[in-house]
């Protein structure tokens, strides 16, 4: 029943029409029909009326005029956009449409497109040139546009709305003033506004949508003379990456001074702008942890069981102070992090806008598996105390080297329809990197689809699409999105927001030839169509930068089955010119002329940087007596380092040419009150998906040998599907090994090592001419025998 009154909102109602003549727009490529718009139409109305003109000509070869509604008389068949007198009289209530809400119905010889403002009638118009011309736009470059100069619309009475109220993708692309997001119905579009002309958007008010405690009170402009506004922590009242003391009743005062002064610059400047003014302001944490551990504060979390208590006692009060002078104003706040499980007792007011942030969901899976029952047990919490609940999503991974092949695009129907039958009536997806994300421009728009109607067919959506996008080529494509879910369901990877390579397990050489084969098939079937051609290989793109990635990982599964390096498959340098060419063929067509310079210098750095690295490093001399099945090593440049603190570079006096290099002057070493970078030196293990540390371990003064590398063994461990093993005391080195992980042996256990050399007067045996470092080559995990 839940699904069915949800489902109502694009519900498609088409009333005894079939045996009434079809309408003609257009005979021969001429046409007697007018666009017809009220007395005083909108900008969003006047664009509707404009984008039909246009694309009505593009399909007929007819000009189609668009004429004032004084001077055309009712009983005239035209093609009726908007707020008309026509439309008041044929369609029921259509002034009480919402902002979202489209009409289109024939009446007679005419046809009404309108709907609620600002956004309806371009969803109206938006909605008909799609579904009955066969008009689609697939990325804001490129378009399919019918040829039909007897164009003949079947008669038609039908209504709707987007499913998802709010809809938002962070960092679209396009640069053209929203009308890519307006015309596949987004009414946000991430920090880029959308015009007036195209709708505008569910703005939020300044200072920003996101992160606002330290914008509301900069520490540079108000610690001096409040500390006590910020959070006490291990005693002190600090600004060091922390929040706000969110009880300080000082503090909430001028918080809400401060949001009215925005909410009244906001209102002014709308006017000024001749745009309607935002209804959201965001008052949310910053982007870090750090709440305050005073005892008014701690007195709510504690018994709240959450950080979310001191919180939302906090957003609960500025909203109650604003409520009566602006009662149509929304306060929004996050659910992130620390505050991301909701509070025992406490509820948000119905002025509040909860946005949960789904931090640690396997991207592979919906919210439905069982992998992600964490989050979706945290929306469900959410969803009875929080009137109005958002969803902030991630779309893309954050660590080196993102962009990988991710199997996502099947999760969206369920993951929206969970959402919309839970309570949520807006979803923020982060979608950055217009050119390396995967499938971007697939991802994209069936995103856009789903956020509008999440029960549309899958399937038919995703062949609507592909064959759309993709032409012949398209049915391979989908074989390779298939063999891409089925090598994610056979090989199971943990990916959440801070996956790397390593954790991409079902990325093994198997799939990559077989999807490269694909592909090539792909290829072959537009071979004669440059402009498709080109966008197959853009849908390759990923494939073939994780091919470079990960390419010493697959001469690793050659040799260890038995073959030889010459006759290995794939074919490295062919890979990384494909690469390269699409790469950049890609910056020249979708960014700005002043940021392509720096992004063809990056492309092409990293793929020279990729097929500089040796092909293949053997195993070390300490573990090569052993089965080679048992052994799983990893090079300097296979690791994530922070901020590039550590820095990998070539070294002869080590087996692999490479190591990764910690530099450090006295005074780091000897550090006062902080971590000093001597022995004891700190390695560990630590487990992504359930946060916690797995296992530890020390390298103290007694242990090292004497100067140069030597081997170091951790320990013996099971190893879990996002284990990484980390170094030093900050962690500013971490590796991922989760590509040791087999399921069918989940309690397999392997030996830890890694081989270190430290240098210098602050270490054992160093030279006192020498600099401080630390350097880390190689780690290696060996099955433990017996298990």
């Amino acid at each position: 029943m839940l699904r069915c009154m949800i489902a109502v909102g694009l519900a498609i109602v088409v009333t005894g029409c079939s045996q009434w003549q079809p309408l003609h727009l257009a005979r021969d490529g001429k046409t007697t029909t007018a666009i017809v718009v009220g007395k005083a139409p909108t900008p969003d109305e006047q664009t509707a009326a404009k984008e039909l003109a246009a694309y009505l000509h593009k399909v007929t070869g007819a000009s189609f005029r668009i004429e004032r509604e004084t001077t055309q008389p009712q009983d005239k068949s035209g093609i009726y956009v908007g707020r008309t007198a026509f439309a008041n009289t044929h369609i029921p209530h259509v002034t009480a449409l919402a902002p979202d809400e489209w009409a289109m119905r024939s009446v007679g010889d005419s046809l009404v497109l309108t709907g609620g403002r600002p956004r309806g009638t371009l969803y109206a118009v938006y909605r008909f040139l799609e579904d009955e011309v066969g008009v689609h736009w697939w990325t804001p470059f490129d378009e399919s546009v019918p040829s039909n100069p007897n164009l003949a619309i079947p008669r038609v009475n039908r209504h709707g709305k987007p499913v998802i109220r709010y809809r938002d993708i962070y960092m679209l692309y396009g640069n053209d003033g929203g009308r890519f997001a307006a015309r596949n119905r987004l009414n946000r579009d991430g920090d880029a506004r959308i015009a007036s002309e195209f709708g505008g958007s569910m703005d939020y008010g300044p200072p920003y949508h996101v992160h606002t405690f330290f914008m509301y009170f900069p520490p540079k402009t108000y610690f001096a003379t409040h500390p006590e506004w910020y959070s006490l922590i291990k005693g002190k009242r600090t600004v060091g990456r922390t929040q706000l003391c969110l009880t300080n009743p000082e503090l909430r005062k001028a918080f809400v001074a401060k949001l009215k002064a925005y909410i009244e610059q906001a209102r002014a400047d709308a006017k000024r702008d001749g745009r309607p003014a935002p209804r959201v302001f965001s008052v949310s944490q910053n982007d870090w942890h750090g709440m305050c551990q005073c005892p008014a504060c701690q007195a709510i979390a504690k018994p709240e069981g959450s950080e979310a208590g001191p919180l939302f006692d906090f957003v609960n009060y500025v909203a109650d102070a604003i409520k009566t002078d602006y009662p149509d104003v929304f306060i929004d706040t996050l659910a992130y992090q620390m505050t991301q499980k909701a509070p025992k007792t406490i509820r948000a007011r119905d002025n509040v806008i909860v946005r949960l942030c789904d931090t640690t969901s396997n991207f592979t899976k919906p919210i439905t598996h069982k992998q992600n029952r964490k989050f979706r047990d945290h929306l469900l919490s959410w969803a009875k105390i929080a009137k109005n609940l958002r969803i902030w999503d991630y779309a893309v991974t954050y660590a080196p080297y993102y962009g990988l092949p991710l199997p996502t695009v099947h999760t969206y129907p369920t993951d929206y329809r969970f959402y919309a039958e839970h309570n949520v009536e807006g979803v923020f997806t982060e979608h950055e990197y217009p050119i390396l994300a995967d499938m971007r421009d697939l991802k994209v728009w069936m995103m856009m689809k789903f956020l509008e109607d999440p029960y549309r067919d899958y399937r038919a959506t995703l062949r609507q699409f592909t064959d759309g996008y993709y032409g012949p080529a398209g049915t391979h494509v989908r074989h390779y999105l298939h063999a891409l879910e089925a090598a994610s369901e056979a090989k199971s990877s943990y990916l959440s927001m801070g996956a790397s390579p390593r954790q991409y397990r079902y990325l093994d050489l198997r799939f990559m030839r077989e999807a490269m084969g694909i592909f090539d098939k792909a290829e072959q079937a537009v071979a004669d169509q440059p402009v498709l051609l080109a966008r197959v290989r853009f849908a390759r793109l990923p494939l073939d930068r994780a091919a470079l990635v990960l390419y010493p990982q697959f001469i690793r599964e050659w040799l260890q089955a038995g073959n030889k390096p010459e006759t290995m498959p794939l074919d490295r340098r062919a890979i990384a010119a494909r690469c390269r060419a699409a790469w950049l063929a890609e910056i020249d067509r979708r960014l700005p002329v002043s940021r392509r310079a720096a992004a063809k210098a990056t492309a092409n750095g990293q793929i020279d940087h990729l097929v500089a690295r040796k092909a293949y490093v053997p195993v070390p001399k300490k573990f090569r007596h052993l089965p080679p099945s048992t052994v799983f090593h990893y090079t300097a440049d296979e690791t994530r380092n922070w901020r590039n603190t550590v820095k990998c570079i070539a070294a002869s006096n080590t087996e692999s040419g490479i190591t990764n290099r910690l530099t450090l002057d006295a005074a780091t070493c000897q550090k006062p009150g902080g971590r000093p970078y001597k022995l004891p030196m700190p390695w560990g293990l630590y487990d992504v998906m359930n946060k916690k540390f797995v296992a530890s371990s020390t390298i103290k003064p007694s242990d090292v040998p004497g100067p140069g590398y030597h081997w170091y063994k951790m320990g013996t461990f099971r190893i879990g599907p996002t284990y990484y093993v980390y170094f030093f005391w900050s962690w500013i080195i971490q590796l991922d090994i989760d590509n040791v992980v087999d399921p069918k042996a989940p309690k397999q256990k392997f030996e830890v090592w890694a081989r270190i050399k430290f240098e210098g007067p602050a270490f054992p045996h160093g030279k006192e001419a020498d600099a401080n470092a630390i350097c880390v080559e190689r780690v290696v995990l060996v099955k433990a025998r017996g298990d």
